[in-house]
């Protein structure tokens, strides 16, 4: 019994610390906002990028073992993959912007990063990333949906959002509108895109909350005066909304 009080004390101080480092952290950011825009992947939904780098590697090996098996073994190594949320292959970009279709996105995986196999192979490969919708997200944001208005901007493609639609569908409803990178010709952190969501939201740089888990998203969004929430951890965000709410 004992033993227990101890961890629970334990675990109570814990909270407390973190709870007080956020509102240090934060101070003042919150007061007069009325808009709050939410990242999707890293905020609201588990990614990991790290996957992508795994499958595709194999699917790369898989080239060229057979290559390999066929020919005298001169092949060249495949191109390396750096996916992260600094960093990606400007093929991923260009899909990201809606600058290629699907099609030429599965062509440019075998051209330019030289994997193997079926559009359906590649697909899955490219979407094992997707994990989730965090648990209790819905509830959250509709606890936010009371109070503000409503908007979500993620730097995203076709394929991923297809995947994710169906297991999202009451997340999306929840929001005022969804903004994404493919349907719009841009991408954070280009300034161009948080523009012309204050455009069609409606509102002001100062009266606008931006939460997203990549610093340089962040540091592109208060350059223009909006006010911002760098989620370094996907649970902050219930101490967030706690005194958004």
């Amino acid at each position: 019994m004992p033993r227990f009080d101890l961890e629970f004390k334990d675990y109570i101080a814990i909270i407390f610390a973190h709870t007080f480092s956020l509102h240090m952290s934060i101070h003042n950011t919150f007061e007069g906002i009325s808009t709050i825009v939410f990242d999707l992947g890293g905020v609201l939904y588990n990614v990991e990028y790290s996957i992508v780098e795994q499958e595709f590697s194999a699917l790369a090996k898989n080239g060229l073992a057979k290559n390999s098996a066929e020919k005298s073994g001169t092949e060249k190594s495949s191109k390396a993959l750096t996916y992260t949320r600094q960093t990606q292959p400007e093929l991923l970009s260009r899909y990201e912007i809606g600058a290629i279709s699907t099609a030429d996105f599965y062509a440019g995986l075998r051209k330019e990063l030289r994997l193997e196999g079926e559009d359906e192979t590649l697909a899955t490969a490219w979407n094992a990333m997707l994990l989730g919708v965090y648990p209790g997200r819905n509830a959250l944001v509709w606890r936010l949906k009371q109070k503000y208005k409503l908007a979500m901007l993620s730097n995203t493609n076709e394929l991923h959002i297809n995947h994710v639609r169906p297991e999202c569908q009451e997340l999306f409803s929840l929001f005022d509108k969804l903004f994404f990178s493919y349907e719009m010709g841009l991408r954070k952190p280009d300034a161009a895109i948080f523009q012309k969501v204050l455009e069609e939201m409606g509102c002001k740089a100062e009266e606008t909350l931006f939460i997203d888990d990549s610093h340089q998203h962040i540091e592109a969004a208060r350059a223009l005066g909006m006010r911002t929430l760098w989620l370094q951890h996907p649970d902050s965000l219930e101490l967030a909304v706690e005194m958004l709410a």
